[in-house]
């Protein structure tokens, strides 16, 4: 029988939890425009506590949410009728064992909806086999049909800018995350400026899976 995820959703859920958790009580970043830092998260634990060869991948993204209205999110913009990514119109996501996991996909209704869109985008988990996305645009039929493009430069320069910009927060997830069932660790986050605050897991609850 296929393997249906390679990972059991309460470990996919507690990597976005961390992430999510992490980024929201450092309050320097928009948590729900921050998908490189959940990227980045993802991949460093998927290689630390899981030793699986995850990588970060960016550029353009697209995948239907609902069937009945033809409801298609779409990372990345049109440009003379060829689907484009650049700095400002791109998505990050981890790709590890020939899948794509996307550990910010039960926020991105929350994006959308500050950009003015009225769609219903449930939260879900995402993961995805790379081998069963369609090879463009037209083909997305269905919920859950997906359409990558992955751009190396762009993602190489997130990487960059990342590590300068978020290093000290990607290791406190890495540092307070526990696989599943076990509970995470009591940590508190502070600086030099603010007394240490403790860190607390909440994010808003996954409902499903694409």
């Amino acid at each position: 029988m296929a393997q249906r995820f390679l990972l059991p959703l309460p470990d996919y859920q507690r990597i976005y939890q961390i992430a999510y958790s992490v980024l929201e009580a450092s309050e320097i970043a928009i948590t729900h425009r921050a998908c490189i830092f959940f990227a980045s998260v993802g991949a460093l634990i998927l290689r630390d506590h899981y030793r699986m060869p995850a990588t970060i991948s960016a550029g353009c993204m697209a995948m239907m949410v609902d069937e009945q209205s033809s409801n298609v999110v779409v990372y990345g913009r049109n440009q003379d009728g060829a689907f484009v990514n650049d700095e400002k119109a791109f998505h990050a996501w981890c790709q590890c064992d020939g899948w794509l996991i996307d550990f910010m996909a039960p926020i991105m209704g929350t994006a959308l909806r500050e950009d003015g869109v009225t769609w219903n985008v449930p939260r879900r988990m995402l993961q995805k086999r790379l081998e069963d996305q369609k090879d463009n645009l037209s083909e997305i039929q269905h919920v859950g049909d997906f359409f990558t493009m992955h751009d190396r430069s762009l993602t190489e320069a997130l990487i960059d800018g990342q590590s300068i910009q978020f290093e000290d927060l990607t290791n406190i997830c890495l540092t307070w995350f526990r696989r599943p069932p076990k509970p995470l660790k009591e940590l508190a986050m502070g600086d030099t400026h603010a007394a240490p605050k403790k860190l607390m897991a909440r994010a808003p609850t996954i409902e499903g899976v694409w």
